[in-house]
C-alpha cells in the first residue's frame, strides 16, 4: 500500500497523540526505561495475547494500519522481543481469534535466561470490558515475576483495571488505554525511552472496582474523586496521577486576585540529572460548607509546562474566573458563592497538593440566576472522613491567616435574560436561494421565509436520514439544491476517528472501486490522560483533513459525558470524571474540526432511564456540555430519557443549550426531533442554523 501525504502526517498524528497520553503508573528499581547497556538490543520476553491481539479502537473501525504490541517492540532498535515466545503468540492468535494462550508448558526459567526483561499485556476491548484481572492473568503475572527481575505490566484497556494484586508484583505498570492504530509503535517508544511519559489519570483508581459501585450509587455532586477523596477512599492511583523518567518538584506557588479572576502561579523544576521532563501543574479548589454541602476540593485549571531539560525551570499561570467558583442554590434558583474561605490547592495529582492560599468571602453572592427546570431537588449524601494527610490542618490555618479578600468588584454578575418571543421570518417579493445570501444580496431570515412548509419539513426533520455521501456515512440531508441551493450536508460516525467503509465493491464484478482510508486515534479515554489541549485540537484537526478529503460535512463526536467508571456504557468515548476537563477536551476536539467540517456533540453514555437531581446536573452532568457547546456545529438529541424527560428540541433542557449556554449550531435527532407537532414558526427558527451551517459548506 501507499500511504499519501494526508495518511502520514496522520498516522504521525497518531502515534504522537497516544505517546502523549499513556500513563506511567508505577516504576521502581529502574525496571523502565528498557534500554541495552552495550551496542546489542536488549532481549525482553513478551507475554499475553494482547501484544497480537492489541485492542486499537472501537469495534465497527476498518484499520487499513496497524501497529501491535508485538510489532513496536519489534521494530525498536533498542530492544528484541524473544523469537520463540513470539512465534508461539502470533501462531495462536492466527488459528485461535479469541481467548488467551495456554501457557504453563513454557520454561520461565529458561525464558528468564534468555531474556533480561519480561512484558505481560492486558486488552479488554469496548464490548467485553472486565476490569477485574482474572485468575489465569494473575496466575500468569505471578509466574513470570517469580522468573524475572524486572516486569512491566501494561494495559490495552477501555479504562480503569483493578490492578492492585497484579501491579504489587510488577515493577513497572503502564496505562496503554484503547490507543488507536499507532499504539504499539508510540508504548515502544515509551518503554525505551526514546519518548517519556506525559499521560496523568483521568479518573481515580480505587483499589477495589466496588468502591465505584458506591461511589456511583446516586447521581448527586459526588462523582469520581469528588467522591472518593470526600468519602475517604482508599485508592491505589489518585485522579491525576503520572510519573515520568525524571524528576519535578514544585519550587514556588502563589495565589492572587487580578480583577475578576484567581490567579495561581506555580515554578516547576526538573531536579533530575538525566530526563527531560513535562509536567502538570493542577490547581483545585475547596469551597465552604455552608447551606451548600461541598465535595473536599474540585479541579478548577490545569497548566502543562513545556518540556524541562535536567536543571531548567519553568512558571506557569492558571486563571480562573471566580464566577467559576460558584455552586447552585436551589433555594435561590441561582449560582452562588458561599461566604467563607476559599482554599487553593496546587499539585501534581488530587492527593498531592499543598494549600497554597486562601480567598474569603464575609457573605453570600448570588451571580447567575437560572431558569426552572423540571427536576427535583438534590439529596446528597453525607461524606465520612475526607482524604487527609498530615500538616494539611497547619497549611490551611496559615493559607487563612493571609487569606484575600473578596468584594463585589470582583465578581462577574450575569442577569436572568429571558429569550424573546420568537417571530415568523420576514421574506421578499423576489426569490432567494442560498447564493443569494452567500453574495449578500438576502439574509437566511429570507431564505427560511422564501421556503414553503414542504421544504422546510425535509430540510429540518430529514437531516441526517436521506441517502448520500461516501459509502460507510450515517446519511445526509435533504437534497433541496435544485429549488433553494442548498447542497446535501452529509454525516458520518466514528468514535475514533472516521467512520466509513474501507473499499468500495462493484456490486456486479466484485471488484474494489475505491478506497477510503481513515485513520484510528486514541480513545477519548486516552486522550483525557494527555492533559493537553494543543494535542486534543490537533487530532480533531486529522480527522477534519480526512472529512474534507472524502466529503463529510459533520462528524458525529465528540461525548462529553462525565466519567463515572467501568460499568459505564462507551466509557472508552468519555474525556474524564471531571466537567471541567471533559469539556475542554470536547471543545478542544470540536474546534480542532472546524476548520473542515462540523463536530456533533452528543451523549455517547447515557443510561435510558437516567435519573439526576439539579445541582448535580448543573454544576457536573450538563457542565461539560456547556463548555462545549459553544466550538461544535450540532448538538445530537438524546434518545434517552431524562428523568423521565424526552429530550426533544423543544424541551426545557435544549432551550438551556440556547439560552444559558449561548449555543448557535443546529439540533440533530435520531428519533422524534419534536414533542409537539412543529408548526411553522418551530420549523423556520430550526432551520436557521441549518442554513447557516450550509453557508460554510461547499457545493
Amino acid at each position: 500500500m501507499e500511504y499519501t501525504p494526508r495518511m502520514l502526517q496522520n498516522m504521525l498524528t497518531a502515534r504522537a497523540a497516544a505517546a502523549g497520553s499513556m500513563v506511567l503508573l508505577k516504576n521502581v528499581n529502574g525496571t523502565l526505561p528498557l534500554r541495552p547497556q552495550g551496542s546489542e538490543k536488549l532481549p525482553v520476553a513478551v507475554f499475553g495475547t494482547g501484544q497480537v491481539r492489541t485492542v486499537f479502537a472501537c469495534p465497527e473501525f476498518e484499520l487499513y494500519h496497524t501497529v501491535s504490541v508485538l510489532d513496536g517492540l519489534a521494530a525498536s532498535d533498542l530492544v528484541a522481543p524473544d523469537g520463540l515466545l513470539a512465534h508461539k503468540y502470533r501462531a495462536w492468535a492466527l488459528n485461535n481469534p479469541t481467548g488467551a494462550m495456554p501457557w504453563r508448558s513454557l520454561s520461565m526459567e529458561e525464558l528468564a535466561e534468555n531474556n533480561a526483561a519480561a512484558v505481560v499485556v492486558l486488552s479488554r476491548n469496548e464490548d467485553a470490558y472486565d476490569p477485574i484481572v482474572n485468575n489465569e492473568e494473575l496466575a500468569l503475572i505471578e509466574a513470570v515475576t517469580q522468573a524475572f527481575s524486572r516486569t512491566v505490566l501494561v494495559l490495552n484497556t477501555p479504562g480503569y483495571m483493578e490492578v492492585a494484586k497484579a501491579a504489587a508484583l510488577c515493577g513497572a505498570v503502564v496505562y496503554m488505554g484503547i490507543p488507536g492504530q499507532e499504539g504499539g509503535a508510540a508504548l515502544a517508544d515509551l518503554l525505551t525511552g526514546q519518548a517519556i511519559f506525559q499521560g496523568h489519570l483521568n479518573q481515580s483508581w480505587p483499589r477495589r472496582r466496588a468502591d465505584f459501585i458506591q461511589a456511583n450509587q446516586k447521581m448527586d455532586i459526588y462523582c469520581g474523586y469528588r467522591y472518593f477523596d470526600s468519602f475517604g477512599t482508599e485508592l491505589l492511583y489518585d485522579f491525576g496521577h503520572g510519573l515520568t523518567y525524571g524528576a519535578a518538584e514544585l519550587e514556588s506557588v502563589g495565589v492572587a486576585v487580578d480583577g475578576t479572576e484567581l490567579v495561581v502561579t506555580a515554578r516547576v523544576v526538573n531536579t533530575g540529572e538525566t530526563w527531560p521532563v513535562s509536567q502538570v501543574v493542577q490547581a483545585y479548589v475547596s469551597s465552604p460548607a455552608g447551606k451548600l454541602p461541598q465535595p473536599k476540593h474540585v479541579l478548577v485549571g490545569f497548566a502543562r509546562t513545556k518540556l524541562l531539560d535536567p536543571g531548567q525551570g519553568q512558571q506557569v499561570e492558571i486563571r480562573v474566573n471566580l464566577a467559576n467558583l460558584t455552586s447552585y442554590s436551589e433555594a435561590s434558583a441561582a449560582f452562588l458563592l458561599e461566604a467563607g474561605y476559599y482554599d487553593v490547592r496546587v499539585g501534581f495529582s488530587a492527593r498531592a497538593t499543598v494549600v497554597a492560599g486562601s480567598l474569603y468571602l464575609n457573605r453570600d453572592a448570588l451571580l447567575a440566576p437560572v431558569l426552572p427546570l423540571p427536576m427535583e431537588p438534590t439529596a446528597n449524601r453525607t461524606p465520612g472522613l475526607p482524604y487527609t494527610y498530615p500538616g494539611e490542618a497547619e497549611e490551611i490555618a496559615q493559607a487563612r491567616k493571609r487569606a484575600i479578600r473578596l468584594s463585589g468588584w470582583n465578581l462577574t454578575k450575569t442577569p436572568i435574560r429571558r429569550p424573546k418571543p420568537a417571530a415568523l421570518c420576514r421574506g421578499v417579493d423576489h426569490p432567494v436561494r442560498l447564493e443569494d445570501v452567500k453574495a449578500g444580496r438576502a439574509s437566511v431570515y429570507e431564505l427560511a421565509a422564501a421556503m414553503d412548509d414542504v421544504s422546510l419539513r425535509h430540510l429540518v426533520l430529514d437531516f441526517g436520514l436521506c441517502p448520500g455521501g461516501p459509502a460507510g456515512a450515517l446519511g445526509a440531508s435533504a437534497d433541496l439544491m435544485e429549488d433553494w441551493g442548498i447542497p446535501q450536508m452529509t454525516i458520518a460516525a466514528g468514535a475514533d476517528g472516521l467512520l466509513l467503509t474501507k473499499e468500495i465493491i462493484d456490486p456486479e464484478s466484485g471488484a474494489v472501486t475505491a478506497r477510503q482510508y481513515c485513520t484510528a486515534f486514541p480513545a477519548s479515554s486516552l486522550l483525557g490522560c494527555s492533559w493537553d489541549l494543543e494535542l486534543v485540537a490537533g487530532v480533531g484537526a486529522a480527522v477534519g483533513r480526512e472529512m474534507a478529503e472524502y466529503g463529510v460535512d459533520l462528524w458525529l463526536a465528540p461525548g462529553a459525558d462525565v466519567l463515572r467508571g467501568p460499568s459505564q456504557r462507551h466509557n472508552s468515548r468519555c474525556w474524564s470524571e471531571d466537567p471541567l476537563m471533559a469539556g475542554r477536551y470536547a471543545a478542544a476536539l470540536s474546534g480542532g474540526v472546524s476548520r473542515w467540517g462540523g463536530a456533533v456533540l452528543r451523549s455517547v453514555s447515557m443510561e435510558y432511564y437516567t435519573d439526576v437531581t439539579l445541582r448535580a446536573y448543573l454544576e457536573l452532568y450538563s457542565r461539560s456540555f456547556a463548555l462545549a457547546a459553544p466550538t461544535a456545529a450540532a448538538v445530537l438529541i438524546p434518545t434517552e430519557r431524562l428523568n423521565g424527560q424526552v429530550c426533544s428540541e423543544d424541551s426545557p433542557l435544549s432551550q438551556l443549550l440556547r439560552q444559558q449556554w449561548k449555543f448557535k449550531g443546529l439540533f440533530l435527532a435520531d428519533d422524534e426531533r419534536f414533542v409537539r407537532e412543529p408548526d411553522r414558526l418551530m420549523l423556520e427558527q430550526a432551520a436557521l442554523p441549518i442554513l447557516r451551517f450550509a453557508l460554510t459548506r461547499k457545493g
